[in-house]
């Protein structure tokens, strides 16, 4: 077979605030009275969401620190089993849920998770199929084989404080700049924090 042509579509999860609005507020040293809203909380809140979403991949795989940063479901498809298709794209994958294709004859073949294990491989990992196990003739499709799995760290909570630290740079940037004058491009100072901050995490799919 030619060049693989493999691609990912997120099923569930996204984007989300990585830092609270609390922590935001005292990044920006805003105090608000107890118990009452300030009329800056929306414009704090997008702000944190930007810089989240700057640091989160799209919903093809691609961008900020290059996997997804809380629990998302994805499925990678292609035309065959290859290893190069059984080398997940993403760091912190968490599990695999489902491996499945379409045989020569139309139907549907579900590999058993007893049929396969997932392997450390550096920061990413794969999925080897065990020795023995017989695998149907596959449709001559481009997404003949779909693999379904979990990749990001579990919660919020459990996203690392270094990266939750760009975030807060990232948000007071944004909040200090409007959105709209962000979009021109974030200064080159504020850019190499961030990837201070977050260089140790990145990791981009070869």
């Amino acid at each position: 077979m030619g060049v693989q042509v493999m691609w990912l579509e997120r099923l569930s999860g996204g984007v989300v605030p990585l830092i609270t609005l609390d922590d935001a507020k005292d990044k920006l040293r805003i105090i608000s009275p107890e118990g009452e809203d300030t009329q800056l909380d929306a414009e704090i809140s997008r702000a944190v969401l930007a810089a989240s979403t700057a640091l989160e991949v799209d919903e093809d795989g691609f961008g900020g620190l290059g996997f997804p940063l809380v629990s998302q479901q994805w499925v990678r498809k292609g035309a065959e089993l290859s290893d190069k298709f059984l080398r997940l794209p993403f760091a912190r994958v968490q599990s695999v849920e489902a491996i499945y294709c379409t045989t020569a004859q139309g139907g549907e073949f579900d590999l058993s998770a007893e049929d396969y294990v997932l392997v450390g491989k550096g920061r990413l990992k794969a999925i080897q199929v065990l020795p023995g196990v017989t695998l149907p003739q596959l449709s001559d499709r481009p997404d003949a084989v779909s693999i379904r799995f979990t990749a990001g760290f579990p919660s919020v909570e459990e996203v690392p404080e270094d990266i939750k630290a760009a975030v807060r740079e990232l948000a007071a940037f944004f909040y200090d700049h409007g959105l709209s004058d962000a979009e021109k491009g974030i200064p080159e100072q504020v850019q190499h924090g961030i990837d201070r901050l977050t260089h140790r995490y990145r990791a981009f799919y070869a």
